[in-house]
């Protein structure tokens, strides 16, 4: 995922065409990314420059349906927090009918939703009633401020305990900003958008298991306010961690046990491992348990960082961040620890520093990350864009290549949605609050998902374990994502990721025997200059293994991730998007 944010007015859209759309079914997944839209023609264009301002100009509008939800993308021409600030209004004709509901438009909206004020009003029978994200099963993403949205609302769901919101077969819809004074469309006109007869697929059940049994396994868990020790709350704790059956657990929100009691927790909720499996160190509420020996760790403000021996899984040492940032409004604590983590990653690979990573090695940022309000939050955890350079010092790409880091969106196992924090008395509709980047010059992912129970299959709740309320037992959820090791690409002598002049340098001076050129980065001593250079296999590396390494020294880096290209793709038009390359 990647960075975005601002301010703005209110939102009115409405959907209209000569004739009435036909809505075509879509998998639509609510999650940041706009890639399952791919197949769906927009049905609007608002023009540019309608705007009596700088801030919001509406751009294009998408719609879509499944039997639960109607949904929306939009644009808005400028970064704006969608869940505070700004004075955006959606209104929702449910019954295409203009003579019921709000006059809007031509339309007579029977919902009205307030984005900054996180409320909406339910105009029925000429009065208006308050409703909130979880009447209405608002649903939007992404979490923090950004240019364009998806959105969600309930189809089936009886705001006023009677009727569905929605009951079909035809509704117009429109968009507002209150302060700008665009609208989508323009007053006097409307969308009208037809409700599929046909559901479209349900999402595919992602499963639980690896890919691999050899691939490694790091969740994240913000467990509210050390909930697993609630004896109430323990055995749900217990099953879904069990299901997961994860490598390193990261927790967030353990205040009042120790490391030494996050260990016996942990052999508690995994009973047939040994006595000494895990181990275990925190920093304030952050604690993490691994089944790999932890080699060294440090605190980052409330975070914690920890190198770990994970050679048997990756052929390299592991840094996993765990991180815990403050949530809510307070934007520039939660930037200057990101410029602090940032900044450490950058002295952790210079040579000679306080801390010196053996190139090449993996490193995973994970946790409750808490991203909301400015999109840049996200650009310096991922591209190393540090906001306060006088105190952290300067920008850097984080990833071993010269490139930003990868980015996972990962999706509940069988629901069409990406959020990983959700609290339906809370005024904030559900998130994604929960983290995983890395480098993915060293690893790649191979699988993940975001853990929901509730609305998981009675046979894979009971294949796994697992009951329906399980994942209620915190206010977030379990956020899975297994990694491989990337292979060294050809000619790659120092695996920094990538094949280069230092390679170059070595590969000339292993010419002149085995002894000549420097040793290759750790783990790979073991390795002489001759097992990386000689492809033809003559114990000799001459002008005929030039070819297989020139290969290598051209394609220069590992195929970025899909993840990773999205990122960039969406990082791109950054104004201080500017990685060192």
């Amino acid at each position: 995922m990647s960075v975005r944010s601002i301010n703005s007015g209110a939102v009115a859209l409405v959907l209209l065409t000569a004739s009435a759309g036909r809505a075509t079914a879509s998998p639509i997944c609510i999650d940041g990314s706009f890639a399952d839209w791919a197949g769906v023609a927009a049905a609007w264009e608002d023009p540019v420059g309608d705007s009596s301002s700088a801030a919001v100009d509406f751009g294009r509008l998408w719609l879509a349906d499944n039997e639960r939800f109607l949904f929306l993308r939009f644009e808005l021409g400028a970064e704006v927090d969608l869940s505070d600030g700004n004075d955006l209004r959606l209104y929702v004709d449910t019954d295409a009918c203009s003579e019921t509901g709000m006059p809007v438009n031509d339309l007579g909206a029977e919902l009205e939703w307030r984005f900054g004020s996180r409320f909406g009003k339910l105009h029925v029978e000429g009065g208006a009633t308050t409703v909130q994200h979880a009447d209405i099963r608002f649903r939007a993403a992404p979490s923090y401020a950004a240019a364009a949205y998806e959105v969600a609302v309930g189809r089936d769901v009886l705001p006023d305990g009677l009727d569905p919101l929605i009951p079909g077969p035809v509704v117009r819809v429109a968009l507002a900003d209150g302060e700008s004074g665009d609208r989508l469309p323009d007053a006097g006109t409307s969308v009208t958008h037809v409700l599929d007869t046909v559901a479209p697929p349900s999402p595919e059940a992602i499963p639980l298991t690896r890919i691999s049994p050899d691939d490694l396994r790091i969740i994240t868990y913000n467990v509210h306010r050390d909930a697993p020790w609630d004896p109430s709350l323990t055995d749900s704790f217990a099953r879904a961690l069990r299901a997961v059956d994860p490598d390193i657990i990261n927790f967030q929100e353990v205040y009042d046990h120790s490391t030494e009691e996050v260990e016996l927790l942990v052999e508690y909720l995994f009973p047939l491992s040994s006595p000494d499996e895990w181990f275990t160190a925190g920093n304030h509420d952050c604690k993490t348990a691994s089944r790999y020996p932890i080699v060294e760790q440090w605190s980052l403000d409330g975070n914690l960082a920890l190198l770990m021996d994970t050679i048997p899984a990756l052929s390299r040492r592991l840094l996993v961040i765990n991180a815990h940032l403050p949530c809510c409004s307070s934007h520039a604590a939660r930037q200057a620890e990101l410029d602090r983590i940032a900044a450490f990653i950058r002295e952790a690979r210079l040579p000679g520093g306080a801390i010196e990573l053996e190139p090449g090695t993996p490193i995973v940022i994970t946790g409750d990350l808490n991203l909301v309000g400015p999109a840049r939050q996200l650009v310096t955890l991922t591209g190393g864009d540090i906001d306060d350079e006088s105190t952290f010092g300067p920008d850097f790409a984080p990833d071993w290549d010269g490139s930003s880091l990868a980015n996972l969106l990962l999706r509940q196992t069988e629901l069409e949605m990406g959020y990983t924090w959700r609290s339906d008395s809370s005024t904030y509709w559900p998130g994604h609050l929960d983290y995983f980047s890395f480098t993915d010059t060293a690893i790649e992912a191979t699988h993940g998902f975001v853990l929901y129970t509730p609305q998981m299959s009675p046979e894979h709740l009971t294949a796994h374990g697992l009951l329906a309320a399980d994942s209620l037992a915190s206010d977030h959820l379990i956020v899975c994502a297994d990694f491989r090791a990337i292979p060294a690409q050809p000619g790659d002598y120092d695996r920094n990721g990538r094949a280069g002049l230092s390679d170059l340098a070595a590969f000339v001076a292993c010419q002149n025997g085995p002894g000549s050129a420097p040793e290759p980065a750790p783990p790979f001593r073991e390795q002489t200059c001759r097992d990386v250079f000689d492809a033809t296999s003559d114990d000799d590396v001459d002008l005929s293994d030039f070819a297989a390494f020139a290969a290598g020294f051209v394609e220069g880096t590992h195929p970025p991730h899909h993840w990773k290209a999205e990122h960039r793709s969406r990082a791109a038009s950054r104004e201080r998007y500017a990685p060192v390359r």
